[in-house]
């Protein structure tokens, strides 16, 4: 009986297993729809067929063995992801669509569009787009390292402003009727009428530029206007050049590049050749795009036709284009390549923030399975790993976005780092373009002044001239200077005083002990006014 109960459950356990566990013969084998792109898909032509690697190779073993299915992968009809052409989709979704295939096994971008026509499983992946440039030249800044702040066309600016500023002054100063060069000689003891001369405006401007302060204002209310504006221009620019000089300091271990553009505007504007994939999900997203730039950028590309049929076409274009092409990619395969060619890297704002995920038909049972595979995975932190795997940030190119990875306490290079700074750019004319117009309003605004000075003092006779605060002619003197002994002249009485050797009249003393009383006259007059 015993014997009998233990075979039982022996049995039943075994029932169990086999309930539990499929065996691959049973399982339903699924066709994948997939296009060479790496790091997701990667064929290798084997004697034996053809092999496939990469990250979707590994994510869909992983995703099969929960969902209960096998697979094996089938070329897409024409190479490429897929496109809405009038004859219908292409590529993986169009197999999809068709039933060539059970999965749109590629890196698909989910779009608006796409979801018209197929499902999409919950994204095993975000992204977005962002351009692969070819990487400056890290070299050294040399002699010109304190020039480098600023561009050269404000430089050629700032120079044109310098010389002209003082002919203004020059100017004000000369046909100001209300100026320091109409103040009188004689009242000008510190020689203010020669302020603004040609040379003295010059010193004027110089001296306002390093802060070192003047000897005399403009007097005038257009010299005032101008001086004011002038001021104003000097401090914007002097700022602007010490906060970006910190910078470039700052960055001087290493040495961090400069970009040819700042932003897709100045992308736009510049001669670099642009290109995309073409009829993919980037070139439907730039074309369909409202923002008016980006409108522009894919008819730049349009008009020049430099779409690409394949990554490896693009990127060999960018590599040996020295700068002058570049191609908007998704970010993580342009991630994977900038990792892994150090003279590529990653550039720009991020645009079209997305996720990739397989696609289905309409309806198939599939989705529920494949989505809480995914779920799964993601919580293990499976996909996190396996992504990891294929997209190290310790590669051998680590500076893959214009970027430099620093050495510090916490880490090394070879085990990743921080992000030090963004790539630094020179101040530019646009960057300085309120200084420029106030600089140019003071101007106007110091002429027109200038005019109404001229015309109130021709008109209304009243103009006169500025004088400095009156000065003695004979200033007071602390210590009275001792007088000069005065020579008798034989011709004079002994009781007589002459004129003293200070000009003053002098009395003479008769008797020292004895006041001085009034004389005769005077006593009449006293005697009078009594």
């Amino acid at each position: 009986t015993t014997l009998i109960a233990y075979s039982a459950v022996y049995m039943i356990n075994i029932f169990s297993l086999q309930l539990n566990t499929s065996t691959p013969a049973t399982r339903p084998e699924l066709i994948v729809s997939t296009v060479d792109q790496e790091p997701f898909i990667s064929r290798r032509v084997t004697s034996s067929g053809e092999e496939y690697a990469g990250f979707l190779v590994d994510l869909l073993d992983a995703i099969a063995e929960k969902a209960g299915f096998t697979y094996r992968f089938i070329q897409a009809s024409d190479g490429t992801t897929g496109y809405n052409r009038q004859a219908g989709w292409t590529g993986v979704i169009g197999d999809v669509l068709s039933g060539r295939a059970d999965i749109g096994g590629a890196a698909l971008t989910v779009t608006p569009e796409r979801e018209e026509y197929i499902d999409f499983t919950k994204p095993y992946m975000s992204n977005s787009v962002n351009l692969l440039v070819h990487k400056p030249t890290w070299a050294d800044l040399g002699l010109g390292y304190l020039v480098r702040p600023v561009s050269n066309d404000y430089w050629a600016l700032f120079l044109v402003v310098l010389f002209l500023i003082g002919l203004v002054f020059f100017v004000i100063g000369t046909l100001s009727p209300y100026e320091w060069g109409n103040v009188a000689a004689d009242r000008d003891p510190r020689g203010a009428k020669n302020s603004f001369t040609l040379r003295n405006s010059y010193l004027f401007a110089l001296s306002t530029l390093t802060w070192q302060g003047f000897r005399e204002a403009p007097h005038s209310i257009s010299g005032r206007i101008m001086a004011a504006f002038w001021w104003m221009f000097v401090l914007f620019t002097l700022i602007a050049y010490t906060a970006n000089l910190t910078v470039y300091m700052l960055s001087r271990p290493e040495q961090l590049p400069e970009m040819p553009f700042r932003t897709y505007e100045d992308l736009l504007e510049s001669n670099i050749g642009i290109g995309a994939i073409n009829f993919g999900s980037t070139e439907s997203l730039l074309r369909k795009s409202p923002n008016p730039t980006l409108k522009r950028l894919w008819e730049k590309m349009n008009s020049k036709n430099s779409w690409i049929d394949s990554y490896s076409e693009g990127i060999h274009r960018v590599k040996t284009s020295n700068g002058n092409f570049a191609i908007f990619l998704e970010t993580s395969t342009a991630e994977y390549v900038a990792r892994r060619n150090c003279e590529l890297m990653i550039y720009g704002e991020s645009l079209f923030p997305s996720a990739l995920a397989f696609g289905l038909r309409r309806g198939s049972p599939l989705k529920n399975k494949i989505n809480k595979a995914i779920e799964e995975l993601r919580e293990n932190n499976f996909l996190e790993s396996l992504k990891e795997q294929y997209w190290r940030f310790s590669g051998e190119c680590v500076n893959i976005d214009g970027r430099q990875f620093v050495q510090t306490e916490n880490c090394v290079h070879s085990q990743g780092g921080i992000l030090s700074s963004l790539p630094i750019y020179p101040i530019t004319l646009k960057d300085m373009s309120v200084a420029i117009l106030l600089l140019f309003l003071g101007f106007i605004a110091a002429m027109i002044f200038l005019v109404i000075e001229v015309l109130h003092y021709a008109v209304t006779k009243q103009g006169k001239k500025i004088e400095k605060p009156k000065i003695l002619k004979n200033p007071p003197k602390i210590f009275r200077p001792k007088p000069k002994a005065a020579k008798a002249e034989p011709a004079e009485a002994e009781g007589e005083a002459g004129p003293s050797s200070d000009g003053l009249e002098s009395v003479p003393l008769e008797d020292a002990g004895e006041e001085p009383g009034p004389s005769a006259d005077e006593g009449e007059k006293v005697q009078v006014l009594f």
